[in-house]
């Protein structure tokens, strides 16, 4: 008999209600679990990814099928989509069967499925907590101090470096999915522009000495300098590279955050589609490089 695991939404209403469904199919002889996307929590570390509902991790279900009901909504609630899109990568990691697999046809548009993506490939990432519901955070155990951010944000927006736990539930009660990391001690971060898949600019982010900011984007103040590309070690070159074609996406902007840990010396916090290329800091240093690369494109092409 097959075990069958539906995930559903709580505010589904008459239609497509997992409950419904579910007993249905018990009621038809199919054994079948019912879980809802609200009470869905991702942790995420590299080369480890757990997806949980309550305490029990997905995967030890041993669910034969998944069915994923409700997850493709529109509006304030978008972001569904965007976890499901996190849960399939993580299902698909697992070898589970899972329905509709379009789920997993998508494209990453928060900085979740994005720590997901790359965690699953092998990939330095900062430890990285997520919960659909927020409340929950009240039963977790969190290591303070840790940044709280958005998880569809960008230039530094809703981006916190919190020290009590108060302060978490203060910047989850928002509104706003968010992300909880821990903060790692730094005085730059890296922004590797990858044109063709593969590294092609490095501007060298930091903020001022006493700067009441945890962050280093120069659209928060932060100040940048040009780098070589063998100013930075090959390995994290190569991590970029494997980036680009872990997410398909040959342009890109990668920020990465120093980190003692990783093997390349830099996590991952963010991979950009595209990388402020009209604006930001020297837009017209970017757009002169994008042009150069593609003549000589057009050139070894010839």
């Amino acid at each position: 008999m097959k075990r069958i695991l539906i995930i559903g939404s709580k505010d589904s209403g008459s239609k497509n209600n997992p409950t419904v469904l579910a007993d249905s199919l018990r009621n038809n002889g199919v054994d079948t679990m019912v879980i809802f996307w609200e009470d869905l929590s991702f942790t995420i570390k590299t080369s480890e990814v757990h997806v949980s509902a309550g305490t029990v991790r997905i995967a030890d279900y041993e669910a034969e099928l998944v069915v994923a009901l409700g997850w493709y909504k529109t509006g304030s609630k978008s972001y569904y989509r965007d976890v499901a899109y996190s849960l399939a990568l993580y299902l698909r990691h697992h070898d589970i069967p899972f329905w509709n697999s379009e789920m997993a046809h998508q494209r990453s548009v928060s900085k979740l499925s994005c720590m997901v993506e790359l965690a699953l490939a092998n990939i330095s990432v900062p430890d990285t907590v997520f919960y659909m519901d927020t409340s929950l955070l009240q039963k977790t155990d969190i290591t303070l101090p840790v940044v709280v951010k958005a998880a569809a944000a960008s230039r530094g927006e809703f981006n916190y470096f919190v020290h009590t736990f108060d302060e978490v539930m203060s910047k989850a009660a928002e509104g706003t999915p968010i992300l909880i990391q821990p903060f790692l001690e730094n005085d730059h971060d890296l922004r590797v522009i990858c044109f063709g898949g593969k590294p092609a600019k490095i501007l060298k982010r930091s903020r001022s000495a006493g700067a009441n900011t945890h962050l280093n984007n120069t659209s928060q103040g932060g100040s940048a300098v040009w780098l070589a590309l063998d100013e930075v070690p090959s390995s994290l070159l190569t991590e970029a590279e494997k980036i680009c074609s872990v997410m398909n996406r040959e342009l890109a902007g990668i920020d990465f955050i120093p980190d003692a840990s990783a093997s390349c010396g830099y996590s991952c916090l963010e991979v950009n589609a595209i990388p402020q290329l009209t604006s930001g800091v020297d837009a017209d240093k970017k757009l002169e490089s994008l042009a150069a690369y593609l003549v000589a494109e057009q050139r070894s092409n010839q």
